[in-house]
């Protein structure tokens, strides 16, 4: 293979759209993060800038906890548990990417929101050391969030939240209906469904044969090893 070709193949993988992926949700993240931290952060800022009056405000807010300011009193052990289990969260959602079959596209791109947003929201907590009180001076001390949706009945949140949340959402459609292990395949998934099926059949049924070929081997080297069985005599 050329080395023109190596790229064109890298460049059709799934996997490469998926790092792209990542990184561009990412960039996103951190790039509004630090925009409405630098906006608001000036002194003649308001305090709430209207999207959508009434109900979509932009505005910021920092978080020492977690999802919506839950745990953001809890103790500094129990934070640095909570960073630590995101950590290896995101390291078993990151690997799950590689090992999922690459024709899964809807579970790939679900894994990758969901990892984008709990790696953009970890970066906050590393940086400004949420587990440690020194650090929450009241300003800049915590995940920054800046979209208001309590006309909802939510918190103020950030786009690693909205990227997690959809993941989460897509994943779910995904098991329902657009995966290979759906609950109601559609569409192309359907046909990978069948042939995912047709696969564990053959190896569930070359298991089988392989166990009654083991048994009966075994079965012939017991009967090697038993001693002939002498005749009887006979009474006189």
């Amino acid at each position: 293979m050329s080395k023109k070709e190596k790229v064109l193949a890298v460049l059709k993988s799934s996997t490469f759209w998926g790092v792209v992926l990542f990184v561009l949700l990412l960039a996103i993240d951190q790039i509004t993060k630090v925009a409405a931290d630098a906006y608001f952060s000036s002194p003649d800022a308001p305090d709430q800038v209207p999207v959508i009056p009434g109900l979509i405000n932009l505005t910021m807010s920092y978080n020492r906890g977690i999802a919506f300011g839950v745990a953001h009193d809890a103790s500094p052990a129990l934070k640095l548990a909570i960073i630590i289990g995101t950590a290896v969260l995101m390291v078993g959602i990151a690997v799950l990417f590689f090992f999922v079959d690459k024709r899964r596209t809807v579970v790939r791109v679900a894994l990758v929101m969901i990892f984008s947003g709990g790696v953009g929201n970890l970066i906050d907590r590393l940086y400004y050391q949420v587990w440690n009180p020194a650090t929450a001076t009241g300003f800049q001390d915590g995940v920054r969030d800046m979209v208001d949706l309590s006309a909802f009945g939510l918190a103020v949140c950030n786009f690693a939240d909205f990227f997690i949340v959809i993941g989460a959402i897509v994943l779910i459609v995904a098991f329902l209906f657009f995966d290979r292990d759906a609950f109601f395949p559609m569409g192309k998934f359907k046909a990978l469904a069948e042939e995912h099926e047709a696969k564990e059949k053959a190896k569930k049924e070359q298991k089988d044969g392989a166990q009654t070929e083991q048994d009966a081997k075994t079965s012939v080297e017991q009967e090697a090893e038993e001693p002939p069985s002498l005749p009887e005599e006979e009474e006189v």
